[in-house]
């Protein structure tokens, strides 16, 4: 197999994907009812109930933590870790496009409401994640040395991380968003 192909640079798919996710935005122009004035009302209204709004995160992101965490194991691994990095440049740049074409420069204010304070422990994880399915690859696949100590010390700090970004957006962000949303 390929070089590219068994150990491909997350880094720079990710940007890849940030400027393809601009690019999509501005010249298909499908984003503008994502974030429509109706549609943040309704994201405003749900904010109230948290405990459902946390079993609600803790399977949605979950899931996919648990299918990278299976595809690890698997010859596919590099394929699925490049394909994350690329979808979350790409969703990132996305919504920044669809903020700005919505809002304009009062959009700018709506991405780190949105996002923060959760994606303080969201961003490390997701990298740690791939990282972490990459080193896993490597020691079943390529015979590098793979030590069970540091793999089980990076799956607590990477489901610790995880814990925090998803009780902070459960908790937390809701008011944010509100606070920001009334001034839209």
């Amino acid at each position: 197999m390929r070089r590219w192909v068994r150990n491909p640079k997350l880094l720079p798919l990710c940007g890849i994907g940030f400027f393809v996710g601009i690019l999509f935005c501005l010249f298909c122009g499908q984003g503008e009812s994502l974030l429509a004035p109706e549609r943040l009302c309704k994201v405003s209204e749900r904010a109230e109930g948290s405990v459902g709004l946390l079993l609600s995160l803790l399977m949605n992101r979950g899931k996919w933590m648990v299918l990278l965490l299976l595809a690890a194991t698997t010859y596919l691994a590099p394929i699925c870790c490049a394909v994350t990095a690329a979808w979350m440049g790409w969703s990132m740049g996305a919504f920044l496009t669809m903020a700005l074409r919505q809002y304009h420069l009062k959009g700018i204010l709506l991405l780190p409401a949105a996002l923060l304070p959760q994606w303080l422990f969201y961003a490390p994880a997701a990298w740690l994640l791939l990282k972490w399915c990459m080193s896993l690859y490597g020691g079943i696949y390529l015979k590098q040395k793979l030590s069970k100590k540091s793999c089980l010390a990076s799956l607590f700090l990477l489901l610790a991380l995880m814990g925090m970004g998803i009780y902070l957006e459960s908790f937390w962000n809701p008011k944010i968003l509100h606070g920001i949303l009334e001034n839209f």
